[in-house]
């Protein structure tokens, strides 16, 4: 890349790569430009190289493909990029060298970043009273329904001395109710007091 100039300006370096200047645009906005002090001109050959080390291994079957397709002339010539719908600019030409080295570097990289912003979120969750610790959820669970269990099944003991004293099938009926009742709501609490007590620890 020696004849190459030290800078262009955008629209220069657009015409470079064989893209429409929006393309650049986009280039720079996801930090795949090496441009100067002043950040109004892009440095070329360190550009070249910066688009290089970031694409995606993924697509260079496809590139390959069209590159034979096209024949040996098409190797000097740049390949336009893939319209500009947003999305975060991939490679530009097959000219430009790709090193496997930066390219897993780059993408372990990443990796990590995503997974120390996974963590942040979790523990600001957790922090916040938004997330519960899975394993003290499924104890308080466990420990609300063997509760539950044990009312429903002392129920027939409690109940059976008072509705053997009376024959109205309106108040057996009213005394099974209030008994059940009276269950469902100690699991409600039971349940309740799982989140506030996540959220005052």
């Amino acid at each position: 890349m020696a004849d190459l100039p030290e800078t262009e300006g955008f629209r220069e370096f657009a015409s470079r790569l064989g893209c429409k200047p929006g393309y650049v645009t986009a280039l720079r906005q996801a930090g795949r430009l090496v441009l100067t002090e002043d950040g109004r001109r892009v440095r070329v050959a360190e550009s070249l190289q910066l688009i290089a080390s970031t694409r995606d291994p993924a697509k260079e079957g496809v590139r390959a493909r069209h590159a034979a397709a096209r024949g040996p002339a098409s190797a000097a010539a740049p390949i336009a990029p893939p319209a500009d719908d947003g999305a975060i600019p991939d490679a530009d030409s097959p000219a430009f060298p790709v090193d496997p080295l930066s390219l897993r570097r780059s993408r372990a990289q990443a990796e990590r970043e995503e997974a120390l912003a996974r963590k942040a979120l979790r523990d600001e969750q957790l922090e916040m009273g938004g997330l519960m610790q899975r394993d003290e959820v499924v104890a308080s669970a466990a420990d609300a329904i063997v509760q539950l269990r044990s009312r429903l099944e002392l129920l027939p003991a409690v109940l059976a001395p008072q509705l053997a004293a009376t024959d109205d099938e309106d108040v057996v009926r009213q005394k099974l109710r209030d008994g059940i009742e009276q269950a469902l709501e100690e699991l409600a609490r039971k349940f309740t007091s799982i989140g506030k007590s996540e959220a005052s620890a």
